[in-house]
């Protein structure tokens, strides 16, 4: 029986994730709003890139609600509160959608969505603050990107 060699393997696949180490290692950032480190496979500019991306395909689906003065009064309480989040510089935008489903969601980048649907069930700014700081949440805190 050949006894078993204590050396590390020269397999390539070994090797491979030997090379690796450094660019895992590297590609961890600090989570602006956990303050945890996290493995980032996304750059910010691409994270915005792909908001820029998602953002017309909301807008061609759902459709803005043609309300100027509201998706001015929307849009500037949303960026009052970003520009006072872990991520200020994103290109943050605040969009009301028309459409009657109470949601509110946001896409990577800062894009931050929410339907006609949920404003006819709040009955005060306050909760309109709070939707709004949750999906700023989301946005900061990069769920779902790796």
């Amino acid at each position: 029986m050949e006894q078993e060699s204590l050396r590390p393997s020269r397999h390539p696949r070994s090797m491979a994730w030997l090379a690796l180490l450094p660019a895992l290692v590297l590609g961890c950032a600090v989570n602006p709003a956990t303050g945890e480190r996290q493995l980032s496979l996304v750059s910010e500019s691409q994270e915005i890139a792909m908001g820029r991306e998602y953002d017309p395909q909301v807008v061609s689906q759902m459709g803005i609600y043609p309300d100027s003065a509201l998706q001015r009064y929307v849009s500037d309480l949303g960026m009052a509160m970003a520009r006072a989040s872990e991520r200020p510089n994103l290109p943050w935008s605040f969009r009301v959608l028309d459409d009657p489903l109470v949601n509110a969601f946001a896409v990577p980048g800062g894009f931050i969505y929410i339907t006609r649907g949920i404003l006819a069930h709040m009955d005060s700014e306050a909760e309109l603050v709070g939707i709004l700081g949750h999906e700023i949440g989301h946005v900061t805190a990069r769920p779902g990107i790796p």
